[in-house]
C-alpha cells in the first residue's frame, strides 16, 4: 500500500472512531449536558460536579436543595411534602460559598419557576475568600452555552468509561437514583461516641484568644454579600431557607480549646446581620440545640450528622424553630457564647 493511501486509511479510521465516541457521548450523555436521562437507560448519578448542572438544566422542579455534605442526606421527598414543592438535590462535597452561588445562579437562570432554595451555610467556611474554589479541574465546559468547548466533553477519554457505565448500569438492572438517594452517604457511616472520637486529633490548648483583623472581617463580609445576600436580593421572588449546620459538641470543644470560640461566633453573627437584610432570606441557627449537638450518637465525626438529623432540621424549619430575626439574633449569639464558654467538655469522654 502506498504511503499516501495508508495515511488516508489511518486518518479516516481515526476520524471514524472519534466520531463514534462523540456520537455515543452525545446520545447517552452521562453528565446530562444535552438532555435529561433517556427513558431507556438508567444513570449512575455519582459525579456531583459533573452532573449537578445537567440535573438543574433538565429535571422538572420548582425548589432546590443545595449545599455541602451537610445537605446530602436530605430526602427531597420529605422536603417536598413539608413545604409543598417539587425539588432537586444538587449538593457538592466540600462546597465553598462561591461554588454554591454559581450553582444556584445557573439553576435559577435555567428554571424561572423556582420559588424556594434550601441551603446550608457552613460556619467553618465564612472566612474564606469570596472567589475561593478548592476543587481542581472544574468542568466549566459543562456550565456554559459554548458548543465549541464541548470537545472537552465529547472527545474526553475519561468520559468514555462513564458512557459505558450507563450501559452496564442499565444492563445490571439498576435504577437511576432518586433525589432522596442522590449523594446520600449516611448508610455507609458508623455513628456514636467511639466513631466520632476516633476521627479526632489532639489539639494543643492555645493561650491567646483568636481575634479577627479588619481585613479578615472584610473577607467574611465580601464572601457573604457577594455569594449569598446579592443572590437573594437579585431574586426577590425566591424564598431562601438558609441554616447553619448543627456541628457536634466536639467542634465547639475544638474552638474552645484553641481560643477560637469568640471569633467563630463573631463571624457568624456578622454573617447573620448581613443576611437578615433580605426579606426573602429565612435564616436558622441550631447551635443551642444540645439535644442534637450534645448527643454523639447523631454524628459520624465532629461535623457530620446522620440522615435522621437532616429530617429533624426539615421539621424545625417547617415549624420555624431556630429562626433568627433582627429581634432575636443578638440574644441567640450571647446565649451560645455563654453555653460553650462554660460547657464541661470533660463529659464528652466519660
Amino acid at each position: 500500500m502506498k504511503a499516501k493511501t495508508w495515511n488516508m486509511v489511518v486518518l479516516t479510521s481515526v476520524c471514524a472512531i472519534l466520531a463514534l465516541i462523540a456520537i455515543g457521548t452525545v446520545i447517552i450523555d452521562p453528565f446530562l449536558h444535552y438532555h435529561a436521562p433517556l427513558k431507556a437507560l438508567e444513570y449512575p448519578l455519582k459525579d456531583e460536579r459533573y452532573q449537578n448542572d445537567g440535573i438543574a438544566r433538565w429535571y422538572d422542579y420548582n425548589a432546590i436543595i443545595t449545599g455541602s455534605s451537610m445537605v446530602q442526606n436530605f430526602k427531597a421527598s420529605e422536603f417536598d411534602e413539608l413545604m409543598g414543592v417539587k425539588s432537586i438535590k444538587i449538593a457538592f462535597s466540600g462546597a465553598t460559598y462561591f461554588e454554591l452561588h454559581n450553582n444556584i445562579d445557573r439553576a435559577l437562570a435555567y428554571n424561572p419557576n423556582v420559588k424556594m432554595v434550601l441551603c446550608a451555610i457552613d460556619g467553618n467556611r465564612l472566612a474564606t475568600a469570596a472567589d475561593a474554589n478548592e476543587y481542581e479541574g472544574y468542568p466549566e465546559y459543562l456550565y456554559d452555552a459554548n458548543p465549541f468547548n464541548d470537545v472537552q466533553y465529547v472527545l474526553n477519554k475519561e468520559v468514555v468509561p462513564k458512557t459505558i457505565a450507563v450501559i452496564n448500569y442499565t444492563r445490571a438492572g439498576e435504577k437511576t437514583p432518586t433525589m432522596d438517594q442522590y449523594g446520600s452517604w449516611s448508610r455507609y457511616k458508623s455513628y456514636g461516641r467511639d466513631a466520632v472520637l476516633a476521627t479526632l486529633t489532639e489539639l494543643p490548648e492555645f493561650a491567646e484568644e483568636r481575634i479577627f483583623t479588619e481585613e479578615e472581617l472584610c473577607t467574611i463580609e465580601e464572601n457573604v454579600v457577594k455569594n449569598i445576600l446579592q443572590l437573594a436580593v437579585e431574586n426577590p421572588e425566591v424564598d431562601f431557607y438558609l441554616f447553619y449546620p448543627p456541628y457536634s459538641i466536639c467542634f465547639w470543644e475544638a474552638l474552645h480549646n484553641t481560643k477560637q470560640l469568640r471569633a467563630q461566633i463573631e463571624a457568624e453573627k456578622l454573617a447573620t446581620k448581613l443576611l437578615l437584610q433580605a426579606s426573602n432570606i429565612h435564616l436558622y441557627g441550631f447551635a443551642d440545640r444540645m439535644d442534637i449537638i450534645g448527643d454523639l450518637d447523631n454524628y459520624t465525626d465532629s461535623l457530620h450528622y446522620s440522615e435522621e438529623i437532616n429530617s429533624v432540621i426539615l421539621r424545625m424549619i417547617r415549624e420555624k424553630e431556630g429562626l433568627l430575626t433582627s429581634n432575636n439574633y443578638e440574644e441567640y449569639y450571647e446565649r451560645i457564647q455563654e453555653l460553650y464558654e462554660n460547657y464541661d467538655y470533660t463529659t464528652i469522654r466519660e
